[in-house]
């Protein structure tokens, strides 16, 4: 029961903190998280990012094509009128004119180029299974060049984007606002990600500690450990993740936790003492009784 409380009050008191700075204007997200996976399961986890490597942004077709579609959701949203309609088209093709110059800015031309070739030489690396240790270290480290290269590139680009919306949504009058409501972006599925981790988290800690669903909590806890084990797994060969708490060798705090709640999961601890005792402890008894019975005949 101990056991199950404390991982329960950890697993609580983790979601709580998220859900809080989510409350104060600070949401949580695992984009760094998954940016910085180093395991086998890596790809998979930095393909959960819309656009990881930025590419869509730094192409001028795709960009302008999102900026379309960004403006036409935003007219959708308030209705716009047809006047409304033609300030919003002539503040997206002042926006695609300064765009235009910064692709064509000669720095730019050779920033991005040289952004491509380093992201194709790590990519290589990445994706070849006989790569050697040493090759793999030099990508991790060569990924945070990269991450920061993708920033300084799109720093720009993302201020004009978002003054584009600004001046969109501003056209608005205050009649649209008061009957539609504030516009908001729809949601990614690094925002649907951010969600489902911070309620899950807070969630299964709760049952844990009230010993509600403690089975399928426990579940859900290893699964959750399970992720964040194999996104940078302490294994011979492969590099130590730049979020990693420590120098591990196989076995560290997540796979600990892992097998701890995997014991939950196995036990009927919440039938002992907890909420699963007072709403189901009955029929566990009463099976309990039967096989006791049965094995007696």
């Amino acid at each position: 029961m101990l056991l199950r409380i404390a991982i329960g009050w950890h697993f609580h008191n983790e979601g709580w903190d998220k859900v809080d700075s989510y409350r104060k204007g600070k949401p949580f997200s695992a984009e760094g998280y998954l940016r910085a996976s180093t395991g086998p399961l890596a790809p998979y986890f930095r393909g959960l990012v819309p656009d990881v490597n930025s590419l869509a942004k730094l192409d001028p077709t795709r960009l302008r094509r999102a900026w379309e579609n960004d403006v036409t959701r935003i007219e959708t949203h308030f209705g716009f009128a047809d006047d409304q309609i033609r300030k919003a088209e002539a503040e997206r093709t002042k926006a695609n004119l300064g765009v235009d110059r910064w692709f064509r800015d000669r720095d730019n031309i050779e920033k991005r180029q040289k952004y491509y070739h380093d992201l194709g030489l790590v990519q290589r690396i990445e994706r070849n299974p006989l790569s050697l240790s040493y090759e793999r270290d030099r990508a991790v480290d060569a990924r945070k060049d990269l991450e920061t290269d993708r920033k300084a590139l799109t720093r720009d680009i993302d201020a004009q984007g978002s003054a584009l919306r600004d001046a969109v949504n501003q056209l608005a009058t205050p009649g649209q606002v008061a009957e539609k409501g504030l516009y908001s972006a729809p949601m990614s599925n690094l925002d649907m990600i951010n969600l489902f981790t911070m309620c899950s988290i807070w969630a299964i800690g709760l049952c844990l500690i009230l010993g509600l669903f403690t089975r399928p909590a426990a579940l859900g806890a290893a699964v959750f450990l399970a992720q964040i084990y194999l996104s940078m797994p302490p294994w011979p060969g492969l590099p130590v993740g730049p979020k990693a708490e420590g120098h591990y060798f196989i076995v560290d705090k997540n796979l600990v936790e892992l097998f701890a709640c995997l014991a939950l999961a196995c036990l009927p601890t919440g039938h002992w003492v907890g909420c699963d005792a007072l709403l189901f402890g009955r029929f566990a008894r009463a099976r309990a009784a039967r096989r006791a019975a049965g094995a007696g005949v």
